[in-house]
């Protein structure tokens, strides 16, 4: 029977109860959406991927999926920079942080990136991705100061230490108390996970547009797609 998979964890909001349609899937790495095609898909969302303990999604991996007739969309964090890369040939992008990469506005891979707990505890971030902090300061009445100074100290941060707390505890060593009491009420009163808000809009636009994709991409079949074909049909 055909199915929708989304790849998806630490950028999903704890709690969220898909349509019934759709089959969540643990964060994606190399093979993963190849390996999705035995479920025989309509639609795969690419939302969060593994690094580091796992080679991640290729793109023609990808564009192998879409040459089988699957639409394939992304949102929100690797999802996001594979779609910006790849809507072009036909991935389609859902949300502001697909957007960013897309326009230019986001260059680096690590800007999605966050600590996460194991699968066991849901995948929940422990860390704030550098797309939140920019989206939370954007929607922020900050003095320009000191919205220039929160962005200084976000972006210096690794995204393994990356958190509010710390964020503020930085700020606070170079303001005095009542600029970073007021900066620190600002943060608290309107900070967001942009990356939350846009798996939602994935995952309510993957139940209404199949059928997207159109076979004959022509993906070069390099001998390393070949191989990894081959091991994901075993």
């Amino acid at each position: 029977m055909s199915s929708v998979l989304v790849f998806a964890g630490p950028s999903l909001p704890a709690g969220t109860e898909p349509d019934p349609s759709i089959r969540l899937m643990p964060p994606a790495r190399c093979g993963d959406l190849i390996r999705a095609l035995r479920h025989d898909p309509v639609a795969i969302g690419l939302v969060d991927g593994v690094f580091e303990i796992a080679p991640t999604v290729w793109h023609k991996e990808i564009l192998a999926v879409m040459d089988r007739g699957v639409a394939v969309y992304g949102a929100a964090s690797l999802g996001a920079l594979r779609a910006a890369e790849l809507d072009r040939y036909g991935m389609i992008g859902v949300g502001a942080i697909y957007e960013a990469y897309r326009d230019g506005m986001v260059d680096s891979d690590a800007a999605v990136m966050v600590s996460h707990a194991p699968g066991e505890l849901g995948y929940r971030p422990l860390t704030v991705a550098f797309v939140d902090v920019e989206a939370t300061l954007r929607a922020a009445r900050l003095d320009p100061a000191d919205l220039t100074l929160l962005r200084q100290i976000a972006s210096r941060m690794n995204f393994r230490d990356r958190s509010w707390t710390a964020i503020l505890a930085d700020f606070a060593a170079r303001a005095d108390v009542d600029r970073t009491n007021r900066v620190s009420a600002e943060i608290a009163a309107c900070a967001f996970s942009q990356k939350e808000r846009d798996t939602m809009a994935l995952l309510e636009q993957i139940t209404v547009g199949h059928g997207l994709a159109e076979p004959g991409q022509d993906v070069p079949r390099t001998v390393f797609l070949e191989r990894l074909l081959n091991i994901c049909a075993m």
